[in-house]
């Protein structure tokens, strides 16, 4: 094996456990093994071991055998799960847009922390009706600050994917973000444009976006209907994306 041999091993046991090779309780076999197995130092397969261990699919207990804890899924790309359009159409399902607002403001408080905009500079508002198959399940509202927002401005309305535009045409690139996630009632006005009841279940997701330099490029609170779209997160002992955080923090996303 050549280059990041550690991957190809990780990859390769992955495999195994999905076709069933390695069955959820099974140990897998010692470091010695798999070193003669793959050809590679024992140090490169300590690697591997550590990242099925960080992912959560094999235990990493201290003086226990590694042993397989979960069958693992592949992984959604950042680019799916940032883009609305991009998971839609991965998912063989027909991705709608329609923009129900666009317009300028001075930064707000929350554009100020978020995006990082100056007092007094201006920050474009999109909000976007979107669909699955025609049938609308999310609301979807952007800031994005003053030089992205012209470019995101002149756009045509029914742009479908407003991120892989700006990554194609304009050299913009979304590469980083945090997350947040919560539930709400639907508020009058969002209840209208949604076409559901004042009150109804919402899952809010709101995130902060930036390029490869850390530059922020948008902070976005998408509200999707209840039971219309279901998020699917793993975690472990040795693994642990999640944190909980209270009303009113988001500035520290």
């Amino acid at each position: 094996m050549t280059g990041f041999a550690f991957t190809s091993i990780a990859e390769a046991l992955r495999e195994e456990i999905r076709a069933g090779v390695l069955g959820v309780g099974d140990s897998l076999p010692s470091e010695r093994a798999l070193s003669e197995r793959f050809g590679v130092s024992p140090g490169t397969v300590r690697v591997a071991l550590k990242e099925l261990v960080s992912e959560g699919t094999v235990d990493g207990t201290r003086g226990r055998p590694k042993t397989v804890v979960r069958v693992p899924r592949p992984q959604s790309s950042f680019g799916e799960f940032h883009s609305f359009a991009q998971w839609a159409r991965g998912h063989g399902r027909e991705p709608g847009g329609q923009v129900m607002e666009n317009r300028w403001q001075i930064a707000s408080e929350m554009d100020e922390a978020l995006l990082q905009a100056r007092v007094g500079q201006r920050v474009l508002a999109v909000t976007r009706l979107r669909s699955l198959d025609g049938e609308t399940v999310m609301l979807e509202r952007t800031h994005y600050p003053e030089w992205l927002g012209e470019i995101v401005e002149a756009l045509p309305p029914e742009t479908p994917s407003v991120t892989a535009v700006l990554a194609d045409r304009h050299q913009v690139h979304f590469s980083h973000a945090e997350h947040m996630f919560g539930a709400e009632g639907a508020k009058a006005r969002d209840a209208t444009m949604l076409g559901i009841s004042r009150g109804t279940a919402l899952l809010m997701h709101r995130r902060v976006s930036r390029d490869p330099a850390g530059r922020v490029l948008e902070w976005s609170t998408d509200r999707y209907i209840s039971g219309r779209i279901l998020l699917s997160v793993g975690n472990s002992w040795n693994s642990n994306p999640l944190r909980w955080a209270l009303p009113g923090s988001e500035p520290g996303l």
